[in-house]
């Protein structure tokens, strides 16, 4: 008998599973690689949390669509990463790795969430936010315990309450003399220098091991872009004698046999983009000085054109899974 009380599920919700199934499938291939390749026990607890949370979401997301009638995605499969290649990345990598996934895995559901109304997805959504919470924890505690973590500078602030009286608040050095950096703005770009050091070596690291001579120039376009990117935002940072978050070496080895297929690692660079473009764009928010504002935009555009870039050869290779469409009817009669 029919549940009259299940509600049809809407264009966000499928939405929002089909690009949470995506992602998940291509985590599983990356942690089953960076687990078996791991050197660090200490860390092992937290990849192996990340990776059964990944499973996890994979079927319960098959089970919401197939009792739907919805397309399962093929998404990521063990055709796509090789088991035996050897360790790519050193392990504090595997940590700063799981540090991003826990941020855009907060952002990403909250978002979706706003977007659902089905108490089964609702149910599922708020679950993926309590679980990326938890690995986000995990990951600062042991980044700290190993004296890894890179913290936001600390700074001397103003003790007075005031109130902006003139629109040289905003100004950036254009036609009046720039004010000091705002705490907000010094945390967004402390938030986009971080996960910028880390999405930067991801691709140098595809560039070196990536199977065609296109996508090795794709990618090292990519770390040449993050590179130009860190190197503005540092600029205002040492433009005030502000602090700047202390960094480490390279956190690539020296292996030129890739662990993923050139079409996982292609999408996971284009879905990395559209979070640094988030990034950008919160700055543009955040920020009150118009260079940051024209920082951020000029970022964002340069990140927008090179995410185009790399659709473009997933088309042209056939590797680009298409979304759920809405049916066109006419061209069914």
């Amino acid at each position: 008998m029919q549940d009259k009380t299940r509600l049809d599920i809407l264009s966000s919700e499928v939405s929002g599973l089909w690009s949470t199934y995506m992602y998940d499938s291509l985590a599983i291939c990356v942690l089953e690689h960076f687990i078996k390749t791991l050197n660090d026990a200490e860390i092992r607890p937290i990849l192996k949390y990340a990776e059964d949370m990944s499973r996890e979401h994979t079927k319960l997301i098959s089970n919401i669509f197939e009792k739907d009638g919805l397309t399962v995605p093929k998404g990521f499969t063990r055709e796509d990463v090789d088991l035996d290649a050897p360790k790519l990345f050193t392990d504090p990598f595997y940590l700063f790795y799981l540090l991003n996934m826990g941020m855009i895995g907060m952002n990403n559901y909250t978002l979706i969430l706003n977007h659902s109304s089905r108490i089964d997805i609702r149910n599922f959504f708020s679950s993926c936010i309590r679980e990326s919470i938890d690995l986000y924890n995990m990951t600062v505690d042991t980044l700290q315990k190993q004296g890894l973590f890179i913290n936001s500078p600390r700074i001397e602030f103003t003790k007075n309450i005031d109130f902006i009286d003139t629109q040289d608040f905003f100004a950036g050095g254009w036609f009046a003399q720039k004010r000091n950096l705002l705490a907000q703005e010094i945390t967004t770009i402390f938030a986009n220098l971080r996960f910028n050091k880390v999405g930067g070596d991801l691709i140098a690291a595809f560039g070196q091991v990536a199977g065609s001579a296109k996508l090795k120039d794709y990618f090292f376009k990519g770390r040449e872009l993050a590179t130009k990117k860190t190197k503005k935002l540092v600029e205002f940072f040492t433009d005030e004698n502000i602090p700047v978050p202390s960094t480490f070496d390279s956190f690539i080895t020296d292996s030129t046999i890739s662990p993923f297929s050139d079409k996982l690692m292609l999408f996971h660079i284009v879905t990395l983009i559209v979070s640094s473009i988030i990034q950008d764009g919160t700055g543009l928010a955040t920020a009150m000085r118009h260079d940051l504002q024209l920082q951020f935009s000029a970022s964002a555009m340069d990140s927008a054109k090179y995410s185009e870039d790399g659709l473009d050869i997933l088309i042209e290779n056939r590797w680009l899974e298409q979304p759920p469409q809405h049916i066109n009817h006419k061209r069914l009669t």
